[in-house]
């Protein structure tokens, strides 16, 4: 768990935590969710879709390091990517079709706030998707949510199929 959210998450905060340092960053990370979330649901519902896709389409730009020395392989990266955050992950070269269900019992993007950010936020995740495997893939990908914690269920769960043709 990123240390942030293990900051924001303590009830019983350690020493370290108690510091002004980081009582101060709590109160800015909580600040950047609250004012997220409000932009988000303030949005009529294509022009939230849109943009919080490309939100997460330049977030995976971020990880294209990971991505790129994955091109062309998508079962190594899946071997990866269960080594270290998910919890099933199969690939089907004949469909192009990637399922991944990931570990986390809750939203891992430092900008969600449980309780307070819309479950449309997920669009976010659905653009790191596609922009993800497309680069893993060789090729554009279409994404689905099939299932997600911000919207309630127990673990994310995503499935990517390749736009072949």
């Amino acid at each position: 768990m990123p240390v942030w959210r293990r900051l924001l998450a303590a009830e019983t905060p350690s020493a370290e935590a108690d510091s002004p340092e980081v009582r101060d960053l709590r109160q800015k990370i909580e600040f950047m969710q609250k004012r997220m979330a409000r932009l988000v649901a303030a949005l009529d519902a294509p022009t939230r879709h849109r943009v919080l896709e490309t939100m997460g389409r330049e977030c995976a730009k971020e990880f294209a390091s990971l991505t790129e020395r994955f091109r062309g392989k998508p079962r190594e990266f899946l071997d990866e990517a269960r080594r270290q955050w998910m919890k099933e992950a199969s690939y089907d070269p004949a469909t192009g079709t990637v399922r991944v269900v990931d570990r986390a019992a809750h939203c891992t993007c430092a900008f969600v706030r449980p309780g307070l950010t819309p479950a449309d936020f997920c669009a976010c995740t659905l653009g790191w998707q596609k922009e993800a495997y497309a680069t893993i893939l060789g090729e554009p990908v279409d994404a689905e949510l099939e299932s997600s914690v911000l919207r309630g269920d127990s673990c994310c769960a995503f499935r990517m199929r390749a736009r072949r043709g």
